[in-house]
């Protein structure tokens, strides 16, 4: 036996599908099948390539560690990342849960409602891929009185 790589003249079947270089290095184009071939004088050999579509690596969910008074509602968004380095909002489409319930809930759509102080995990999750952040609820702020103040002066005799 003796390794021919370099000496072959290679060809893909469907460009669209995928391309190969005189090395022999294959480059994906699309989702499909292209049936690779190796030839060197009049012998051929060849095998089938098998492109998948970009498949989801991680989800990052923003903002991160966020914290914000009781009876204020937090907006999150969860970013997948592909394998292909592709980036998609995936916030309608992952599942919201909250860790504590008493704290804060999170609809479909990631906006979380607090409901009382403490911290609980958001995480968003699509298939086998979550990620969590932390959301902490702090007390409700004072009411303002505006800014006003007012004193009273007495006079003395």
């Amino acid at each position: 036996t003796s390794n021919l790589t370099a000496s072959v003249t290679w060809a893909s079947a469907t460009t669209s599908v995928a391309t190969i270089n005189v090395t022999g290095l294959a480059t994906a184009v699309a989702a499909g099948t292209s049936t690779i071939s190796a030839t060197l004088g009049g012998i051929t050999g060849s095998t089938v390539l098998t492109v998948t579509g970009a498949v989801l690596q991680s989800i990052a969910v923003t903002p991160a560690n966020p914290s914000i008074a009781k009876g204020l509602t937090q907006q999150f968004t969860a970013t997948g990342t592909y394998t292909d380095g592709s980036t998609q909002n995936l916030t309608g489409t992952v599942t919201w849960t909250s860790s504590s319930t008493a704290v804060a809930t999170i609809s479909s759509g990631g906006l979380a409602s607090t409901l009382a102080t403490g911290s609980t995990a958001i995480t968003a999750t699509l298939g086998a891929i979550s990620s969590a952040t932390t959301l902490t609820v702090t007390p409700a702020a004072a009411p303002s009185t505006g800014g006003a103040v007012r004193r009273t002066l007495s006079a003395s005799p």
